[in-house]
């Protein structure tokens, strides 16, 4: 396998390509999709004071002044794309009420989004088959479809490795692990895919960042989402808005929207509560062999 990271938004990113990758063109890509996420920290930042959306949180940059601004359509993209986290959820995304006390902070929606168009950078540059993993979030292309369904298959492969497939340097599907939330240094189960985006949000890592707006209060009820679906920027927001739903008391709230999610758009999920109860949507049954049993009656676990 052919790998590069680099550390970025305050994670490691990662890169890899399968072996017969020409390297030129790995290290091409590479430059090109990492100098786009450089510059996407330097703009969204929250951490760098004169960063544009420090300046928007601050006052210094009003929304109006956007269109003169050289950064302008990059900063309007994710405000839409945070629009419709918003209007999707039913409020439960909201990047302008976010912590205690509330203030603008889009980074539910950043990092995902950065990533996907940094996929898309490399795919132009010729990396046509690649996994990028930003921190969790990981956008995989030119796999082939997934093998059919194999319960007793060993699933302790690492993030973005590929499945064997038959020939030499013939495509496969991507295997991307979930971190076991409760084991740290643990796989709690792979997904296969071919192609799309398997965003993982949660507080192993990272503490209690996500906050529930109708209250101020930290999300506690779920400590992790898993969404898996065509779009890494949408998957990485789904799984922040789930956790929010599911706000200090009770997930039953994320459950029912997701289920719906899953119906109404095809993006699959997958949950861990604080007792290590597993809840998945229907589509990810397949995966259900290797996972414990959710301690609850929910629709996903049936």
């Amino acid at each position: 396998m052919r790998t590069a990271v680099e550390h970025i938004m305050g994670t490691a990113i990662s890169l890899a390509a399968p072996d017969d990758t020409d390297p030129g063109v790995f290290t091409t890509a590479a430059q090109a999709a990492y100098d786009h996420l450089r510059r996407i920290d330097e703009i969204f930042s929250t951490y760098k004071p004169d960063s544009p959306v420090s300046r928007i949180r601050d006052g210094r940059l009003p929304l109006n002044a956007l269109p003169e601004h050289p950064d302008g359509d990059l900063i309007r993209e994710v405000l839409a794309l945070c629009a419709q986290l918003q209007r999707e959820s039913r409020g439960a995304f909201d990047a302008w009420n976010v912590g205690d006390p509330p203030q603008f902070d889009p980074s539910g929606a950043v990092k995902g989004w950065a990533a996907e168009n940094a996929s898309r950078i490399l795919a132009a540059h010729g990396l046509t088959r690649h996994a990028l993993n930003a921190g969790g979030n990981v956008r995989v292309r030119g796999g082939t479809a997934p093998l059919p369904a194999a319960p007793d298959r060993p699933d302790g492969s690492s993030v973005g490795e590929p499945v064997t497939g038959p020939g030499a340097g013939a495509a496969a599907p991507w295997r991307v692990g979930v971190t076991d939330p409760h084991r740290p240094g643990h796989t709690l189960f792979v997904i296969e895919r071919a192609e799309g985006a398997v965003a993982t949000s949660g507080t192993a890592e990272r503490g209690l960042h996500v906050y529930d707006p109708s209250s101020h209060r930290p999300a506690t009820a779920l400590v992790q989402v898993t969404v898996t679906g065509p779009d890494l920027a949408l998957a990485d927001g789904y799984a922040t808005a789930a956790l929010a739903l599911a706000g200090a008391a009770s997930a039953a709230d994320a459950y029912a929207w997701l289920t719906a999610l899953a119906e109404r758009t095809g993006y699959q999920s997958l949950t861990v509560d604080p007792d290590t109860g597993v809840w998945w949507t229907p589509a990810l049954r397949r995966y259900a062999p290797a996972l414990p049993p959710h301690p609850h009656d929910t629709p996903g676990a049936a």
